[in-house]
């Protein structure tokens, strides 16, 4: 009886999955985890960075017990100091840090943003490749159906002599060739299923009825996620570019140390009343030759920043060209269902025909198998070229650099 119930609640563990469903699922997957933590390290970096050039504040103490005591050098003193300092000017390396921090926190924000809509155009492509692989398997049903039909028919006249058994011998082997597709059908769909799986990080269960929707647009108007990302790294490069020449400029710091002291002298001549002190001091250090170090260091820094350009660039020309064959999958898409459409009634109206002239004895068995597998394979065809459009408007909002998982329903 424990057994028993514990099998009625496993339906609870699998995940229905409409569209939106999986989507909302696979926001949730290892890799848009680990993309949002680089977002959040983005962040915290940049937190830092900006809380470094703030004053700051330190406090110091020492106890020190000298061999001869000497009037500046007593038996024994102890001193406490607080210092506040702050960094005035440091040849732009300041500006340049928060330039570049800023540029890596947006890239990651976009990197998250091209994750989550490549996981999705994934997702999409499974779940419109699993609803045609599903849609090809009743198409495949209903011809076992028909087979299952003419075999039973073709028995009962081989019976009384009015067929031939290698006739009844044709449908038969096609039945057994169907069975063995729908297997291999069966073994596409677990596969598409475990896919999908790994993706979202639940057992689903896929359910039909989901759209994309898709307003179309130039390319004047779009740019991928990926590329708004790569840009924001070319900002970061080139910020890098002025933090590596700002050591050719002098920096200057200004500060404040208030000191609290106590000495012990064994000779009271030394004894003073003075016990605290406070030193402004305002600092400058500029380091004019290190052998062409900081030169180099330049020089590499503006040499990298100028090859993510150039990448950059690569990657603009090549996102541009995968839009255009995008818009070209798609119009590809749309002709495709007028085709299959036409397909569909002209091989149906032939079905029709060759089925009534097969059950008169005009027409062999070999014309009737080719009709029904026509028929059928065309309905399978339409539905898939229907997915395929749906997939392919996916495709292009992906190009497009627009939000996938909102153009759902």
């Amino acid at each position: 009886m424990k057994k028993l119930s514990f099998l009625c609640l496993l339906p609870l563990f699998v995940y229905a999955g409409n569209l939106p469903e999986l989507l909302n699922l696979a926001e949730n997957n290892k890799q848009v985890e680990a993309s949002r933590y680089s977002v959040e390290a983005a962040k915290e970096k940049e937190y830092a960075t900006k809380s470094a050039y703030m004053p700051s504040l330190s406090l110091g103490a020492n106890q020190t017990f000298n061999q001869e005591e000497t009037m500046l050098a007593p038996d024994k003193s102890r001193t406490g100091s607080a210092t506040l300092s702050f960094v005035l000017y440091d040849g732009g390396k300041r500006e340049a840090l928060f330039e570049q921090q800023k540029a890596l926190v947006n890239a990651a924000t976009f990197s998250l943003a091209s994750v989550q809509n490549n996981v999705s155009l994934n997702v999409i492509y499974y779940y419109y490749n699993y609803i045609s692989t599903l849609a090809s398997k009743e198409s495949m049903l209903q011809k076992m159906e028909q087979l299952e039909a003419e075999r039973f028919r073709l028995e009962k006249f081989v019976s009384v002599g009015a067929a031939t058994n290698d006739e009844l011998q044709k449908i038969i082997s096609s039945i057994a060739q169907t069975k063995v597709d729908l297997l291999t059908l069966d073994n596409t769909l677990n596969n598409i299923s475990n896919t999908l799986e790994y993706l979202t990080g639940k057992e689903v269960h896929i359910e039909a009825g989901s759209s994309v929707l898709l307003h179309e647009k130039t390319m004047d108007d779009v740019k991928r996620l990926d590329i708004l990302a790569l840009e924001q790294s070319v900002q970061s490069a080139r910020a890098e570019a002025k933090v590596a020449q700002a050591p050719h400029l002098p920096t200057l710091t200004i500060s404040d140390t208030y000191s609290r002291y106590k000495y012990d002298y064994n000779n009271p001549a030394f004894d003073s009343d003075n016990d605290h002190q406070n030193t402004a001091q305002l600092s400058m250090q500029w380091k004019i030759f290190d052998f062409g170090s900081t030169t180099a260091a330049a020089q590499a820094a503006q040499k990298s920043y100028l090859s993510k350009n150039s990448d950059l660039a690569y990657e603009k020309q090549k996102a541009k060209a995968s839009f255009k064959s995008a818009q070209n999958s798609y119009k590809t898409a749309l002709a495709k269902i007028e085709a299959a459409q036409a397909r569909l009634q002209a091989s149906s109206m032939t079905y029709e025909l060759i089925k009534k002239k097969f059950q008169q004895g005009i027409v062999n068995n070999v014309s009737y198998l080719d009709a029904l597998s026509d028929k059928f394979n065309a309905q399978a065809q339409l539905k898939t070229a229907l997915n395929e459009v749906e997939y392919q408007k996916a495709v292009l909002l992906y190009e497009m650099g627009k939000e996938i998982k909102g153009n759902i329903q």
